[in-house]
């Protein structure tokens, strides 16, 4: 009974300590995809909506944004957003990554980003959602909210 006990005792304990190794692994690659991912955010963001620039955005898309947005969709989103003028300033954007795995989709790493922004004729909340393809961030939605753009 008593070696019972005692390899019960160190699969318990084995079992701690590969939970604690796991906790720390996603700990440490949690805050290098935050470190990645906020960097990519603060690069791309800026120059897609100083000037309203359709091409930046594709040129950083996700295949999947790409998939989901036809070419007349994204020209008619660009001309109703330049609406709001040129850029005058924006704040840092804020968000974090996330790792995720299930049977469907397998691992899939993603963040989403959100600035406030002042353009020349209004406010506006730009979220930006990302997705890592290998070692490349990409854009996976483009999102702008602004009461200036609401029809009238």
């Amino acid at each position: 009974m008593k070696k019972f006990f005692m390899v019960l005792g160190s699969m318990f304990l084995a079992l701690i300590v590969l939970g604690a190794i796991g906790i720390a692994f996603v700990a440490v690659r949690g805050t290098t995809l935050d470190k990645e991912s906020r960097a990519y955010a603060e690069a791309a963001i800026p120059v897609i909506i100083t000037n309203w620039s359709e091409k930046e955005l594709l040129d950083r898309a996700s295949p999947e944004l790409k998939q989901a947005a036809t070419q007349q969709q994204l020209d008619q989103l660009f001309r109703w957003l330049s609406s709001l003028g040129h850029l005058q300033k924006y704040d840092p954007p804020q968000g974090h990554a996330l790792m995720s795995a299930t049977t469907q989709t397998g691992k899939v790493i993603s963040a989403q980003y959100t600035t406030k922004a002042a353009f020349e004729k209004g406010e506006a909340t730009v979220t930006l959602g990302l997705i890592k393809h290998g070692d490349q961030w990409q854009i996976l939605r483009f999102n702008v909210n602004s009461p200036q753009l609401i029809p009238k």
